[in-house]
């Protein structure tokens, strides 16, 4: 075979390859990298949104979870809804307010226990920073979250994760009706004030003021 058709037969293919190659246009090499912009810009926001579903604050995680933070308050409002009347009536027909005492910081308790009785994964439970009744202390975790919520004073509720269960926490506000037992000890009427030294030795929810964070109710889901 003559060499120079040899050759030129070795050498079509790859002629045929660059002929028909897409050339390289300043179009194509700015949709590359705007594609490459975005893919970045994706990478970066991801963590943003993380951070903004999440959010860390002396080891304790604020999470956004509407439908845990619903389920919580279903049972929270459930709770209120139950012990309102019981202590409302007492406060009506009692004006020295011993009877309410005895049900705010008794009786409280004992309907908390009768309603955590109804369910099988929610436990309701009340606390405060600065507590009555010593089985309503708070944990680690919770003297965290109430000083947060303490600081926004907004008293929305939030959502922590406790890795094995949720808690949602329902900042509650001292109301006017409560500073008898729980406002400036000088305001306090004297029986009533008696009665807590005596069933409260280690008293530390007096002092507050109308509209003040006052302490909160929490429910604790199962994951």
């Amino acid at each position: 075979m003559n060499k120079k058709i040899y050759t030129a037969l070795l050498l079509a293919p790859l002629l045929f390859t660059a002929c028909n190659k897409q050339p390289v246009t300043t179009e194509a090499l700015t949709q590359e990298v705007v594609t490459t912009n975005a893919t970045t810009e994706i990478k970066e926001a991801i963590p943003q949104v993380v951070k903004k579903m999440a959010t860390e604050i002396n080891g304790v995680r604020f999470i956004d979870k509407p439908i845990v933070e619903e389920e919580g308050l279903v049972h929270i409002d459930g709770f209120i809804g139950s012990i309102k009347p019981t202590l409302e009536d007492a406060t009506k027909s009692d004006k020295t307010h011993m009877t309410a005492m005895g049900v705010c910081s008794t009786m409280a308790m004992e309907m908390t226990n009768s309603y955590n009785a109804q369910l099988s994964n929610v436990k309701i439970r009340r606390t405060a920073l600065k507590y009555r009744n010593e089985k309503n202390k708070p944990d680690a975790t919770d003297i965290s979250v109430m000083q947060t919520l303490k600081e926004r004073a907004d008293f929305k509720p939030v959502v922590i994760d406790m890795n094995d269960h949720y808690r949602v926490y329902k900042p509650l506000p001292a109301k006017i009706d409560c500073l008898v037992c729980h406002g400036d000890v000088s305001q306090i009427p004297p029986k009533v004030m008696e009665g807590i030294k005596r069933d409260y030795p280690k008293d530390l929810a007096t002092g507050y003021s109308q509209g003040e964070f006052k302490g909160a109710i929490i429910a604790e889901i199962l994951k």
